[in-house]
């Protein structure tokens, strides 16, 4: 199974805002940890991805997370020199 955390900048400081667990790009899901839900300076990250305590599906999970990565030429030249799947967004942010 693949945890990776997820962190925002914020005056200069990096913040865990939690993580995405899965196998693999398919069954991948978001969630923010409960130290940064309890932070009432806390903010969601997308509105797509508002503040809660369950985790995101791995449809809104694919669909935040697949949008911050580039498109077509430039996706595969990352993905080669990445040495990982282009269709995998997961690998993409592991590296």
């Amino acid at each position: 199974m693949r945890n990776l955390e997820v962190y925002i900048e914020c005056n200069g400081n990096m913040i865990n805002v939690g993580s995405i667990t899965g196998h693999n790009s398919d069954d991948a899901v978001f969630s923010y940890s409960e130290e940064y839900i309890e932070d009432k300076s806390s903010r969601a990250i997308s509105i797509s991805l508002p503040l809660d305590e369950r985790s995101f599906s791995p449809e809104r999970t694919r669909c935040f997370f697949e949008s911050l990565l580039p498109e077509g030429y430039t996706r595969r030249c990352v993905a080669g020199w990445l040495h990982v799947d282009e269709n995998d967004y997961i690998s993409v942010f592991q590296n």
